[in-house]
């Protein structure tokens, strides 16, 4: 990191700070603008009435973002509609009986609705230690146009009949896709990405050059329970793939960082919180897309990640597959296989105050458009088999038939009654 960087962090996050391309630039169809940059910090609104303007229109896509459970059991899920691209929007939904049955999506964050050119396509949903729910967002124009910007809402009883949503803040620049962690000292870790140059879209592909220290894997700290956030420090990783990162604080109180790679899950480890981080190692190989690692009521760390081979990749996103660690991460033990078929991705982990993890994903999203949850508990992963009666594989949330409403058929069209 170059020296006194931290000191200009507030700018940075205040403004978009675009250098637009000089005159000899490659033309583009788009015409970029500072006040189609600006756009990006325009506060979000969520649509808390999607239907019927979205009920047909979102079913043919899906790709998963989170799963989330109160102390109450309620299980909070989110994911991207329309396509992984710039028109992408978000919709969220929940369950009040375990998954069996969810309801229409309750509200969807879609920028192009109230006429902004730019897709909402990534969000995380986290269960802070005050029993309240969060929502971490962005928005970006285009498809990525350098920098995006990272909001958050949250609700304070997310138990309600009917949740009520703070007004969106802004946190900064760049996309949180994972849960914060909190640190024993109190402290909230944020993982917040600033994806590499070569994600941008041609149109902004000489924009916000500031910005390019911190192009990379970052984590942003809170040390007042959300109130502020404020960024802390990073790494960019070579061969890095949308960085898709999480953290845990290990026993000794360093941060591991897992963080996507082209060919391999990449990880570093910092000792001062975060704030700078050891040279990239490479956890083990893996398929170019996201895996995931997080700490368990119990202190076991679990890993989710594609393959039952620990040593080796596979060759496209399959086999999405539940390991265990109890030192730390050293060595692996059991695996609970949650879903064979090819076409799986994008896992998140959540746990229920009674044990139970859910782990939530997305299955052909241009096809079947499905998002599903797997739950079970720490003795299915060591066994290698579920062993608990109330585990189960392959639950249904969405398909492109619709919500699954609990009956034999899965999925009825979208506004039938329940």
């Amino acid at each position: 990191m170059k020296p006194g960087f931290h000191h200009i962090m507030t700018a940075l996050l205040l403004a978009p700070l675009a250098a637009l391309a000089a005159s000899d630039a490659p033309k583009s169809a788009a015409k970029v603008t500072q006040e189609l940059l600006n756009s990006i910090h325009v506060t979000p609104k969520l649509i808390f009435d999607p239907f019927p303007a979205y009920a047909q229109k979102y079913l043919p896509f899906a790709m998963a973002a989170s799963m989330e459970v109160t102390s109450k059991g309620r299980l909070w899920t989110c994911w991207a509609g329309g396509q992984d691209g710039p028109n992408a929007y978000l919709l969220a939904s929940y369950s009040d009986d375990q998954g069996k049955s969810w309801r229409d999506p309750v509200f969807v964050i879609d920028p192009q609705a109230h006429g902004l050119k730019m897709g909402t396509r990534l969000g995380s949903f986290w269960y802070d230690p005050k029993g309240r729910l969060w929502l971490f967002f962005h928005q970006s124009v285009g498809m990525f146009d350098g920098s995006c910007s990272n909001w958050y809402v949250r609700c304070d009883d997310p138990d309600a009949e009917q949740p009520v949503w703070t007004e969106p803040v802004s946190i900064g620049f760049g996309a949180s896709l994972n849960k914060p962690i909190v640190r024993k000292n109190g402290e909230w870790i944020l993982p917040v990405s600033l994806w590499e140059r070569w994600h941008i879209d041609k149109p902004y592909a000489d924009c916000y050059r500031e910005l390019d220290a911190v192009r990379g894997a970052n984590v942003f700290v809170s040390d007042d329970e959300g109130g502020h956030w404020r960024y802390r420090g990073g790494i960019i990783f070579k061969d890095s793939c949308f960085n898709e990162h999480t953290v845990v604080e290990l026993q000794d109180g360093r941060l591991w960082m897992l963080s996507r790679g082209m060919k391999e899950a990449l990880q570093s480890f910092s000792d001062d919180g975060g704030k700078t981080w050891q040279p990239q190692s490479t956890a083990f190989p893996h398929v170019n897309s996201k895996c995931i690692i997080r700490r368990l009521q119990s202190g076991a760390i679990l890993l989710i990640r594609h393959g039952q081979d620990i040593t080796k990749a596979t060759p496209a996103r399959q086999e999405l597959t539940a390991f265990l660690s109890t030192d730390e991460g050293q060595t692996w033990s059991g695996k609970l296989l949650l879903d064979e078929r090819t076409g799986v991705s994008y896992p998140d982990i959540a746990q229920a105050p009674n044990g139970h993890i859910y782990v939530h994903y997305d299955r052909d999203r241009y096809g079947a458009a499905e998002i599903l949850f797997a739950c079970f508990r720490e003795d299915d992963v060591k066994a290698g088999n579920l062993v608990s009666a109330d585990a189960s594989l392959k639950n249904l949330v969405k398909s492109r038939l619709g919500m699954n409403r609990g009956r034999a058929d899965a999925a009825t069209s979208p506004g039938e009654s329940k």
